[in-house]
């Protein structure tokens, strides 16, 4: 025993020397405070207060009052042995603590003392001073050894520490000498573990601690030993400390744990992460400790972790593609020219109106909008200058309905508002205020253009069965308004009956009730089996309203835009590796397409009923010169109007599309085509208006294009991100080979290769989720990119995207 405290005297002394030159180190680095500066600056800062308060009570007179305040300062600090106030003639005005006879003394010898001489100023001038006298500190080496306070925390420090260092090293010398309890042949059986083990007494002490712990922990083995395993940095996965160990749970209630998990933070930057059991070493009510084992499961738990995040990205990226699809719809209903409405989602919007109306009946009108002299004004001032006009026109129209209506191109330079819960007086009044709007536009260039709108006004009061018969008789009003010398307003009434019934008759007779609704769904299902040919669809149906509008009446235009849209409705049954085949059709894949093109048509028949839009997307195949394709034999000028125009439109824009296979051609190899066909394959007469009316490609005259593009993408990567979230293998690799198919067709690379990738990934035997997550997240960075580019463009050239954001 004497021997083990002889040997810890020893190292305690070394400890106690160490740390006295660490504390001289930090002395000697200005660790240590400066005492004496310390206590000099406190007698500069008394001085100064003194004599700020002496000048306060001389300038009031208040003697008696500044003898008893430096009287206390004097009885109050040990330091200071006495204060005096003088003024500039030598008079001593303030004694306190016999100052006269101490400054006297100081001022000879100063053996002891430390005097201080602050001047006094009154009004900016010198008045006198304070005098202070301070005990100076003891010049001898016994007494600056003992008032300095370094040299005495030394002392303490070497006195208490090489008592305190000796009584621990001993104990802990004790420790290491005590019999091992873990004996050496299963120590070294223990280390052979590819797990970390610790046995622990019943205080949770370590008495073992393998060779896998203590490496995975970076820290020696018996050094861990005699520590507590609850001291060591364990916490939860949120980053707080734990309190509660699975050990603990062993020892206190002899019960067994598995699978805890617990987070140690071996250093700054490395965490380690443990799968922990635990159980109790002993039996019965005997506690001998417990033994725990630590499976590192860091690696596994990072990639979960990893794999959350990336789960939590997707759908978050998947989210904000909802969102920006939501607004590229909403851009994609402006008419590109105007930003107004088009006409399909003024349908679509109207039809929701009008069913709305149905059910809680009250009051709609509508009111038809006509350019007077449109046409005058192209050939005078050429197109560019009738594209301001129409510009201008729809900036007043949706300056005055921006809180009320729906504003719509219905058609070449016809405007239609819609005000729901307005009657008929009231549509009047709007109705002139329009007009009298448009006639105070003016232009820079030409300024001597002056412009003036007829219009007609109809409501449901005067019986419109469907949404189409109320525009037709605000058209006839419109009409009816042309007739009267233009530039005036006029409204639907019992002299215009008859040519409403002469309308309603001609509905009937053509069967034109077409649900809007129903078209849509169609055209939606469409979209979700070939977006490609959706698009195509729409742009169709766009080019089919602008040549048409000069040569067909509201009615038949209303249907040919139908058949438009509906024209390709058989491809929604084509096979894949038919629809989406990057190259051209083989014989017998033309076979297959032009019978679901007879499906197409029995979809359309059974679903509308409706004799004239079946007869046009009959029309759309045939050929002018044709005879032998249907058994109907119509050819020339028998084959209907509509359908004439729908297959020149149709073939236009097959021709200035791109595909993978080719690029598209430009407006004047089109026309050129067109021209070389007619006659043969086209109507003549008919293609050379159509290519005075379109004299340059439909996607140069704006966004709907490129942004149907992304909402097409956008709807098609949201769907992959949702099968990634349910692990959906199958409609993963159906979604992501079609979106391949579907970029490389549109010319999107990027895109293209992504979905590729995630293709390959979800054809694997073993999916591996992590790299698939990490390149659906390309995917949706990739679309959201996409989307961000076309809405900051399309802002850029419509004003109006705030408005329509809040009406949607």
């Amino acid at each position: 025993m004497a021997r083990v405290y002889f040997q810890s005297l020893r190292l305690a002394i070394a400890l106690v020397c160490l740390g006295a030159s660490l504390i001289l180190a930090s002395h000697w680095f200005g660790l240590l405070p400066d005492v004496a500066a310390i206590q000099k600056d406190s007698r500069r800062r008394l001085s100064e207060a003194m004599a700020v308060n002496a000048a306060a009570h001389v300038r009031k007179n208040q003697w008696l009052d500044l003898r008893y305040a430096s009287q206390t300062v004097v009885d109050r600090d040990g330091d200071l042995l006495s204060v005096g106030i003088r003024n500039n003639y030598g008079d001593l005005k303030v004694d306190a603590g016999h100052h006269a006879e101490l400054w006297e003394r100081a001022q000879k010898d100063g053996e002891g003392m430390d005097p201080v001489k602050v001047p006094i100023t009154l009004n900016r001038r010198p008045w006198g001073y304070v005098e202070l006298c301070f005990r100076a500190a003891d010049q001898s080496w016994a007494g600056a050894i003992i008032e300095h306070p370094l040299l005495r925390q030394l002392a303490f420090f070497c006195i208490l520490g090489t008592f305190g260092y000796t009584l621990f090293v001993g104990k802990v010398m004790k420790v290491f000498n005590t019999t091992q309890v873990v004996p050496e042949r299963v120590r070294q059986a223990l280390d052979t573990l590819a797990e970390g083990l610790l046995v622990l007494d019943e205080k949770a002490r370590i008495v073992l601690a393998n060779r896998a712990f203590a490496d995975t922990v970076n820290v020696p083995g018996n050094v861990l030993v005699e520590s507590c395993a609850n001291d060591l940095p364990w916490t939860h996965p949120d980053s707080t400390p734990c309190t509660d160990f699975p050990w603990m749970s062993a020892i206190d209630e002899s019960a067994t744990l598995t699978e805890h998990i617990l987070h140690l933070q071996i250093d700054q930057s490395n965490r380690r992460i443990f799968s922990v059991n635990a159980a109790p070493l002993g039996s019965g009510r005997v506690r001998r400790g417990a033994l725990a084992t630590f499976r590192d499961v860091t690696h596994i738990e990072e990639h979960r972790a990893e794999l959350e995040t990336m789960l939590s990205l997707l759908r978050s990226s998947r989210d904000e593609i909802e969102q920006k699809n939501k607004k590229l719809e909403i851009l994609a209903t402006q008419d590109a020219l105007t930003g107004c409405l088009n006409r399909r989602a003024f349908f679509e919007r109207f039809g929701r109106l009008w069913k709305r109306e149905a059910n809680a009946p009250s009051t709609l009108a509508c009111i038809m909008i006509d350019n007077d002299h449109f046409k005058k004004v192209n050939d005078t001032y050429g197109h560019s200058v009738g594209d301001d006009v129409l510009r201008e026109v729809a900036r007043v129209l949706k300056q005055h309905h921006k809180d009320q209506g729906l504003v719509c191109r219905y058609g070449g330079e016809e405007f239609c508002v819609l005000l729901p819960g307005v009657d008929l007086p009231g549509a009047m009044q709007i109705a002139e205020a329009t007009r009298e709007a448009i006639t105070e536009i003016r232009f820079d260039d030409p300024e001597e253009l002056r412009l003036t709108a007829s219009l007609g006004v109809s409501e449901l009061r005067f019986g419109a069965t469907d949404p189409q018969e109320l525009i037709n008789q605000a058209d006839v009003a419109l009409y009816a308004a042309k007739r009267a010398g233009r530039n005036c307003v006029m409204a639907f009434c019992e002299r215009l009956a008859q040519s409403a019934d002469e309308l309603a008759e001609h509905n009937n007779r053509k069967g034109h009730e077409i649900p809007y609704q129903a078209v849509t769904a169609l055209v939606s299902a469409l979209s979700f089996r070939d977006p490609n040919t959706a698009e195509h669809s729409r742009r169709v149906a766009d080019l089919c309203i602008r040549v048409a509008t000069p040569l067909m009446d509201p009615l038949e235009l209303y249907v040919m835009e139908i058949a438009a849209l509906l024209h390709d409705v058989g491809k929604i049954g084509v096979p894949d590796e038919i629809l989406l085949k990057p190259g051209e059709l083989t014989e017998d894949e033309w076979k297959i397409m032009s019978r679901n093109d007879r499906i197409g048509i029995e979809i359309i028949e059974s679903a509308f009923e409706c004799e004239e839009l079946t007869q046009l997307v009959q029309a759309c195949h045939k050929q002018f010169r044709d005879q032998e394709r249907y058994d109907d034999n119509l050819h020339g000028s028998q084959i209907p109007l509509g359908g004439r125009l729908l297959a020149i439109c149709d073939s236009y824009d097959s021709m200035i599309s791109d595909r993978v296979y080719r690029a598209g051609r430009s407006h004047d190899d089109a026309i050129a085509e067109l021209r070389r066909c007619a006659g043969t394959q086209f109507d003549p007469e008919l293609v050379e208006h159509f290519a005075q009316i379109v004299t340059r490609k439909p996607h140069e005259d704006g966004f709907i294009n490129r942004n149907e593009t992304a909402i097409q993408i956008g709807f098609q990567v949201e769907r992959l991100a949702t099968a990634v979230d349910e692990q959906d293998t199958d409609s993963l690799r159906t979604l992501s080979a079609r979106l391949e198919l579907y970029a490389r067709s549109c010319n999107i690379v990027p895109i293209a290769q992504a979905a590729d990738r995630i293709h390959h990934h979800a054809s694997q035997t073993d999916i591996a989720w992590f790299d698939l997550l990490r390149d659906t997240n390309e995917l949706l960075d990739l679309c959201r990119s996409t989307q961000s580019e076309i809405l900051r463009q399309s802002l850029g050239q419509t004003q109006e995207l705030a408005r329509l954001e809040v009406e949607f």
